[in-house]
């Protein structure tokens, strides 16, 4: 790479010294044009840098296989959680709502002191229940700032694929093997959390004792 030399400074101010405005034109062009190759070359280098790591990027199966579908996967099942507790805080909100309205029922019947207090404490057991779900709204505003978060991720890496030359459609879904090996990690850790993974759990008591009915116990 070539740099800026000490001798071209000193033949600029010698020039401008001797007033000679020819010769200091030409020492400024020299220094500009030697500066515009070293600028060319780190450009030229940023380009080929960049070029590397989107073949590099291209070349890692795991994370298209991760961007293609983990990603939307992680945010099926974060957005099913976030479903699935509200309905459920939901239906524990109604609950209690009803439960206090039943327990003023009550107390309007009773005159005895000791089963008012007992009404009374009732009646504040089941407000803290009411409060404790309020916060259900916190949670899903969380949940929905990372699900944002996951999405912009998933967006800003497809755009790489696509500037790496690979087709999203040309991508491979994962092996059997691969399925099968992330199916017995996520053994343990928690039930189906996305509607798809529902679709084939049993839903009642009675379609559990069918199915083990059908098994022969």
């Amino acid at each position: 790479m070539k740099n800026i030399k000490i001798k071209q400074i000193k033949a600029l101010l010698k020039a401008m010294e001797k007033e000679d405005y020819d010769k200091a034109s030409q020492a400024l062009d020299e220094i500009i044009a030697t500066r515009d190759d070293n600028l060319l070359e780190q450009v030229e280098q940023i380009a080929q840098n960049l070029h590397d790591t989107l073949e590099q990027f291209g070349a890692d199966s795991m994370l298209l296989q991760h961007t293609k579908h983990g990603l939307p996967d992680a945010t099926e099942r974060l957005e099913y959680v976030i479903e699935t507790t509200e309905e459920a805080s939901n239906k524990t909100l109604s609950a209690a709502e009803n439960a206090i309205a039943l327990l003023e029922t009550l107390e309007s019947h009773v005159t005895d002191d000791s089963q008012k207090e007992l009404i009374g404490k009732a009646q504040s057991e089941v407000t803290e229940i009411m409060m404790a779900q309020s916060f259900q709204d916190l949670t899903g505003q969380v949940l929905n700032r990372v699900i944002m978060l996951v999405t912009s991720l998933e967006q800003s890496l497809m755009e790489l694929i696509n500037k790496s030359g690979i087709h999203i459609d040309d991508i491979p879904d994962p092996s059997d093997s691969e399925e099968e090996r992330k199916a017995q990690e996520m053994k343990g850790i928690g039930p189906n959390v996305t509607k798809s993974s529902q679709q084939n759990a049993v839903n009642s008591q009675d379609e559990v004792d069918d199915l083990l009915g059908d098994l022969g116990i």
